[in-house]
């Protein structure tokens, strides 16, 4: 059996992450953790949960011996300050923020706060699963990727890799659910102002925009620009990701889906499709579904990717990673269907 704890379990990342573990046959939760909610138990916060009698507890670096595994559901900045506490931690750190992401520069630079030591920041391994298995298996840091940059990279790394396209003229317009935003309440998730309405934030300027770089970067080695637009849709979870590129190569859209599929096809997670695309598809699972289109007239193609923002894009990834960091099936805790209705 391979412990864990979880810190931040009463936020949304968190408490998507406790309801996988719940059902995991491995991985089995030794402590909840959330400081703003110590002293309380899990059935107190979440009278519907299994493992209700649990006692959330104060995150304490040295109460965590014996923990295999320790994931950070918390916020920006947040994770940071837990991450400085753990240098001499003995398990495995994933971290579902952003503070392992990128260099101390660029950190600094997008999300305007201290970065964390540069070394443990150099030694974390970026966990996009599907293109980091190898290095995941002795990792002691994971970073687990943010949910928009989940979704584009997914789409885009085969394309740049096999110089489908040109990597410096890439479009993106993605739009996510509520729960995107995180727990804490904004005059933006707001029902008042969220409900039947569309908000397009941080134009050109999300945070996620230079993880897709550097992960399109580091797996092609060429220099990737993207220009990206984030909207917020008054739903509560997915998110969908429209790209348009500039192949180098004209073939014809069955072709491009072919090739995708060849990239993709012993992939448990991914499924490229053809018809049209919709967030229902993946929402309440671990998928990632993929739709390429070429536009004959232009000769540009559109590239579709969607995720649930709180399965593949943070909690369902999380597990992921720890399923491949153990050596388990990959699959294990994740095989659930999109809830569709």
């Amino acid at each position: 059996m391979i412990t864990c704890g979880i810190v931040g379990v009463t936020g949304y990342a968190g408490l998507e992450l406790l309801k996988l573990v719940e059902q995991h046959p491995t991985i089995h939760l030794e402590k909840a953790i959330s400081d703003s909610r110590a002293g309380m138990t899990l059935s107190e916060l979440y009278p519907w949960l299994q493992t209700g009698a649990q006692q959330l507890e104060p995150f304490q670096a040295d109460a965590l011996v014996g923990i295999d595994v320790l994931f950070l559901a918390t916020p920006s900045g947040v994770s940071a300050d837990y991450i400085r506490q753990l240098e001499c931690f003995d398990g495995v750190v994933i971290d579902l923020s952003g503070d392992l992401r990128l260099p101390s520069n660029l950190y600094e630079t997008w999300y305007g706060k201290p970065p964390v030591a540069a070394f443990i920041q150099t030694e974390a391994v970026y966990g996009l699963t599907e293109w980091s298995r190898d290095k995941l298996l002795t990792a002691k840091w994971i970073s687990n990727p943010g949910c928009y940059a989940t979704a584009v990279s997914l789409a885009l790394v085969p394309f740049v890799q096999h110089d489908w396209i040109d990597p410096t003229n890439i479009i993106v317009s993605a739009c996510s659910g509520i729960t995107g935003a995180g727990k804490g309440l904004s005059e933006k998730t707001h029902h008042a102002k969220s409900n039947e309405n569309v908000q397009l934030y941080k134009i050109h300027t999300h945070q996620h925009i230079p993880e897709i770089e550097q992960t399109l970067n580091t797996w092609s080695g060429t220099k990737a620009t993207v220009s990206m637009s984030t909207h917020l849709l008054p739903i509560n979870r997915g998110i969908m990701a429209t790209i348009t590129v500039q192949p180098n190569d004209d073939v014809s859209e069955d072709e491009w889906v072919h090739r995708l599929q060849n990239v993709y096809g012993d992939e448990p997670f991914i499924r490229v499709q053809q018809g049209e695309p919709e967030i229902k598809s993946v929402v309440g699972s671990n998928y990632c579904n993929l739709w390429v289109y070429k536009e004959e007239r232009t000769n540009r193609l559109t590239i579709v990717s969607v995720i649930d923002n709180m399965q593949k894009g943070a909690a369902g990834q999380a597990l992921q990673n720890a399923n491949v960091r153990f050596g388990l099936e990959e699959t294990l805790g994740l095989l659930s269907q999109p809830q569709y209705i």
